[in-house]
């Protein structure tokens, strides 16, 4: 790509370096606030440079192995990012919600997608945005253009915050990921508690936290014994405070 090449640029410009050229891993960023950034005007003009595109419940936004080249915010749903596991399962790498940027793209300098797109909710809605159209955003758009930088921005110390969870206990990794969901995703019905509606099964959890199905299944056994986690799939009550105080009260165990 050349030195002179408009995108890297504008990202220079607005202070954020690029994302490197070959990605490890399938790229998103998540829990953006990003429609509460921009100013309805703006957004229904981002709609039109940007068509958004809606898809059912199962349907691929993209396969591993096609060609990349666009950016995806998701505007409605929920859609995972997943990859063939060693042993030929399926590793979910994130779940993405309304207001998360996904999908290899003219940021990442991947060639093809690292991952599989898909929808887990009926009317889910992906606003895709290709090089020529970001660059049409930051000349007529330059407040989106400057919030989607400061985006990019956080996602240097969320990974970090990442990396730091994956060395700790198994236990651990699954309470967080549990609790990290239920308050990205969920709602919030008060006193700590989130309704979280997500269609997941106890192996597709445990790979968000590198562990193995059979402890995601005693974690969540567990969790339900002590009022915790209540539900099943697809339908769950999290008490995301007393995930976060068993969370501590592990690490604390883990020090000794």
């Amino acid at each position: 790509m050349s030195a002179f090449d408009p995108t890297r640029r504008l990202l220079s410009l607005l202070g954020v370096s690029p994302v490197p050229r070959v990605p490890r891993r399938a790229w998103a960023v998540t829990d953006t606030d990003w429609m509460n950034s921009i100013s309805d005007p703006d957004m229904q003009r981002l709609g039109q440079i940007c068509p958004p595109r809606r898809y059912a419940r199962g349907e691929r936004v993209y396969r591993r192995g096609e060609p990349a080249g666009s950016l995806h915010i998701l505007l409605e749903g929920h859609v995972k990012l997943a990859q063939p596991g060693w042993l030929g399962n399926e590793r979910v790498l994130t779940v993405c919600g309304p207001d998360d940027f996904f999908g290899e793209n003219f940021l990442t300098g991947a060639a093809t997608c690292l991952a599989d797109a898909v929808c887990l909710t009926d009317h889910t809605v992906v606003c895709p945005v290709s090089r020529e159209q970001f660059l049409e955003v930051a000349t007529q758009l330059p407040h989106v253009a400057l919030t989607f930088a400061m985006v990019l921005a956080r996602r240097n110390a969320d990974l970090e915050e990442r990396l730091h969870v994956m060395t700790q206990p198994v236990q651990v990794r699954l309470a967080r990921v549990m609790a990290e969901l239920a308050v990205r995703l969920g709602e919030d019905t008060g006193e700590g508690v989130y309704h979280l509606r997500l269609d997941l099964r106890h192996d597709e959890i445990a790979s968000m936290a590198n562990a193995s199905r059979v402890s995601a299944t005693q974690a969540i056994s567990a969790w339900r014994a002590q009022d915790l986690v209540l539900g099943t799939r697809g339908d769950y009550r999290v008490n995301v405070r007393g995930l976060e105080a068993l969370i501590e009260q592990l690490e604390l165990e883990a020090l000794e």
